[in-house]
């Protein structure tokens, strides 16, 4: 399939997002087709044309954002981008797959899609002002910020959610009803001994070997900016500690 045209119908609703995924993961020419559109206003000294996105919680109303890629355009020589983590300059290749992202760009989470699917949306208006924007991703990461507590937001524990929790309930129960039938799923899966870990960083809750959530016994010792979290898996008994520095 031609890369401009596989773009285009994951971005007309054609094509679900982890399929799309796949292809651009494996085709080449996709990535190629992205990177092309940069280089190409970058070799002219343009800039990013901006989105006209729907405001949140105001129909009707729009603003306009480029999603911050401007950077995408900077020299690579500039001395002031050379510093930061994640580095400012980056090819598209990077901004969709760079490791630093794995959280914020993970496709199998509600927030990693939508910024996965914005940045994409952004950079193919610059070459079809007609695309249209798809209200699900928004949808999603905002029904996702209502049923999904912060301690278990991002990683293993949303895609858990995403895959074996949030499919038990159908979209065409009432709203109120799923939402608790939801959280009450939520807290049964991720049991706890005591209280829930507070993450310096994203949450680390892990699975245990049979795919399903270890349980939170508590903290570990803490040594300066080092936090230590156990959990014990259920299935074989075996404490895990996750570690994260402030």
């Amino acid at each position: 399939m031609d890369a401009r045209q596989t773009v285009s119908d994951f971005l007309h609703g054609k094509m679900d997002i982890l399929t799309f995924r796949k292809h651009y993961d494996k085709e080449p020419e996709i990535n190629a087709f992205l990177q092309g559109i940069v280089d190409q206003i970058k070799a002219s000294g343009g800039s990013f044309q901006k989105y006209p996105f729907p405001y949140p919680g105001k129909p009707g109303e729009i603003f306009y954002s480029d999603e911050g890629l401007s950077y995408l355009l900077a020299p690579e020589t500039d001395p002031s981008l050379a510093y930061d983590c994640p580095p400012k300059y980056e090819s598209v290749r990077q901004l969709l797959t760079y490791e630093f992202r794995l959280m914020t760009h993970n496709v199998r989470t509600a927030h990693g899609a939508l910024k996965f699917y914005d940045e994409v949306l952004v950079l193919f208006y610059q070459v079809d002002p007609t695309v249209p924007h798809l209200p699900q991703y928004t949808e999603a990461f905002d029904f996702a910020l209502e049923v999904i507590p912060e301690y278990l937001s991002g990683g293993e524990a949303e895609m858990y959610i995403q895959e074996h929790i949030l499919p038990l309930f159908p979209e065409t129960m009432k709203k109120t009803e799923r939402k608790k039938a939801i959280r009450a799923k939520i807290k049964e899966e991720f049991p706890s001994e005591k209280g829930y870990p507070c993450w310096p960083q994203h949450s680390e809750w892990p699975l245990g070997k049979d795919g399903k959530p270890a349980t939170y016994i508590g903290k570990g010792k803490s040594e300066g900016d080092l936090r230590r979290f156990r959990f014990r898996d259920e299935s074989t008994g075996e404490i895990l500690v996750v570690e994260q520095a402030y």
